[in-house]
């Protein structure tokens, strides 16, 4: 009786944990299958309005690829960062390590690549992907840099009107 009982709870417990096991990975965020997959069901965009040759001029991405981009290798966070193996249109926002090594990671649209000297996305033909590294410590000064902290503004002190009209009660008068 007792194997029995052993047996049925090491299958109940090897069950759970497989289920458990492929719930994990339904839920973890983009895989490595989903990465490779074809995509065939789902609709095709039509380049036809973009200029130049998709894969040529511009690269096309459907998910961000893993690449070898390190937010330890930049000379500032928080800030903005292309990564230069997806051609530019993938892009990094370093911070603070919550969201692992390479940061957060986005994809700019197809046709267009992070422009790093204007931290944003532009058309292809409007940035030199090759010199993206060069602009990196742009990220060091706040007026480019929109995670950069800003300094706070200096207050004027409040100038009482009419030559101190209010200091005094007029009933005192």
């Amino acid at each position: 009786m007792f194997f029995k009982t052993f047996v049925v709870a090491v299958l109940t417990v090897v069950c759970t944990s497989d289920a458990a096991q492929k719930q994990r990975q339904v839920y973890s965020g983009y895989s490595d299958e989903y990465a490779q997959n074809d995509h065939k069901y789902e609709s095709r965009q039509n380049l036809n309005k973009i200029p130049g040759t998709p894969g040529v001029d511009y690269p096309i991405y459907h998910v961000v690829p893993e690449t070898s981009f390190n937010c330890k290798d930049v000379p500032y966070a928080p800030g903005m960062y292309a990564n230069v193996e997806t051609g530019c249109q993938a892009y990094h926002i370093c911070h603070d390590g919550r969201e692992g090594h390479q940061g957060a990671s986005f994809l700019c649209t197809n046709g267009t690549l992070f422009n790093q000297k204007e931290f944003t996305c532009d058309w292809w033909y409007n940035v030199d992907c090759s010199k993206a590294t060069y602009y990196y410590d742009l990220n060091t000064d706040p007026t480019k840099n929109p995670f950069a902290p800003k300094p706070k503004a200096t207050e004027e002190p409040y100038k009482q009107p009419y030559n101190n009209y209010y200091s005094t009660p007029k009933y005192y008068q």
